[in-house]
């Protein structure tokens, strides 16, 4: 009789223990694809010539990628487009160091018809180290960005300059999430 006391006792703390595991997990994937936000130290700065109103988007990407950064980038034009009157700048992350100017104006030329882009390089050691604990693939080597791997999150920066959202994911949903957001913080 003890034996099966506790035979129902242990099946009973693996059944508690699985369930507890399930929950946790869809609670993290549900909040995974939400915006998150970060302090970001350098952002007043770094954006002190933006007008005081405007939100900057932020997208890290490799020049020249085929896959990832045309999507991204057409998702941004696409929020200018639907609501331009949120005051918004948008930039392209360089990220990978050894770019030069004339390549990386090559690759955004074609998106800037649409989309009034400019290209961001970190300045300091902090924004990017900043930018990779954030995700955003900074290769260090010639072999890992010819695979065309880097970070698919947004960056968005209010006006106070004193956050980073991170945005995981950009579709239709988010976006309207994003506008109610942006039109409910009181700009100074």
């Amino acid at each position: 009789m003890k034996n099966h006391r506790t035979t129902f006792k242990n099946l009973g703390l693996i059944f508690l223990g699985v369930s507890f595991l399930v929950v946790l997990s869809l609670n993290i994937g549900y909040f995974a694809k939400k915006s998150r936000f970060v302090e970001c130290s350098f952002c007043k700065d770094r954006f002190q010539l933006e007008p005081k109103k405007t939100w900057i988007w932020i997208y890290p990407g490799l020049v020249g990628c085929g896959k990832k950064c045309p999507l991204a980038l057409e998702t941004l034009r696409r929020f200018q487009d639907q609501f331009p009157e949120i005051p918004s700048s948008f930039y392209f992350l360089v990220t990978d160091p050894s770019e030069t100017e004339e390549t990386i104006q090559s690759y955004l030329a074609y998106y800037q018809k649409s989309l009034r882009i400019r290209a961001l390089r970190p300045k300091t050691e902090e924004e990017i180290g900043f930018y990779r604990k954030l995700g955003a693939y900074l290769p260090v080597h010639p072999s890992l960005k010819k695979r065309d791997e880097h970070g698919t999150q947004f960056f968005l920066i209010p006006p106070n300059r004193d956050l980073m959202y991170l945005i995981p994911k950009l579709g239709e949903e988010e976006l309207l999430e994003i506008r109610k957001e942006i039109e409910s913080k009181p700009i100074n």
